[in-house]
């Protein structure tokens, strides 16, 4: 019988993260989590996100009750445990040494085209709402021994790409990965109706298609700030 793996993928907001999730989540092996520390992370910050009062009645908001959860056996029966993780739910002084028992990993977006996607849809504040900062942390906590997945190397070519990620962390590559059922899934936040309209829509990954990106200029500083993160990831 295989080890339990504990799959922990960081992502920054306005990544591929949910489609990431739901490609595990169509692993015969596997059990998903979605944004364990969501509600823990509205309540720190006091932001009002769409459902806030909903999410916090609903999920667990203690950091280390929650910690203590995702770090037990893998639920189910199942041998894998993908952990949907935003990388801004954790604050920049939060002790990292819980992460050892997981198996981390890190999924990196574009300054340039995450800023300019946030910033369509929502006020950006700080720096630390992209979650690189976060990010680089826990890369350099590891000892910079996280797989680094880049959400473009991804869609150019996902069975490649999500071939090399599963012998990193240990288990089999499985070609149901590549395709799922369009519509909500049992794992999916019950936020999930106002964020994943366009997960709910497809049912594979989507070709990268190149666009112009546009970063407001008051925003410009913060893709300075970003950039040599995202390239030392």
């Amino acid at each position: 019988m295989m080890d339990q793996v504990r799959i922990a993928m960081w992502s920054g907001p306005r990544n591929i993260s949910t489609t990431m999730m739901r490609s595990f989540s169509s692993r015969s092996d596997t059990f998903v989590t979605d944004e364990p520390f969501y509600a823990c992370y509205l309540q720190r910050t006091g932001l009002q996100h769409p459902g806030r009062e909903e999410i916090l009645r609903s999920y667990k908001r203690d950091y280390h009750s929650i910690i203590n959860d995702i770090t037990s056996s893998v639920p189910a029966g199942k041998t894998v445990w993908y952990q949907k993780h935003m990388a801004h739910h954790l604050e920049p002084d939060d002790n990292l040494a819980w992460t050892q028992g997981l198996m981390n990993c890190l999924l990196i977006r574009a300054p340039a085209e995450v800023i300019s996607s946030f910033s369509k849809k929502n006020e950006l504040n700080d720096v630390s709402e992209l979650g690189y900062i976060q990010q680089i942390q826990l890369y350099r906590y590891h000892k910079n021994k996280l797989p680094v997945i880049d959400a473009q190397d991804i869609l150019q070519d996902p069975s490649g790409v999500l071939s090399n990620l599963c012998a990193q962390c240990g288990i089999p590559f499985e070609k149901a990965m590549l395709s799922w059922a369009a519509g909500p899934h049992p794992a999916d936040g019950i936020w999930g109706k106002y964020w994943y309209d366009q997960l709910w829509s497809s049912t594979t990954f989507k070709p990268n298609v190149q666009k112009e990106v546009t970063v407001p200029s008051a925003l410009a500083a913060m893709v300075d700030e970003c950039m040599p993160i995202y390239e030392e990831l």
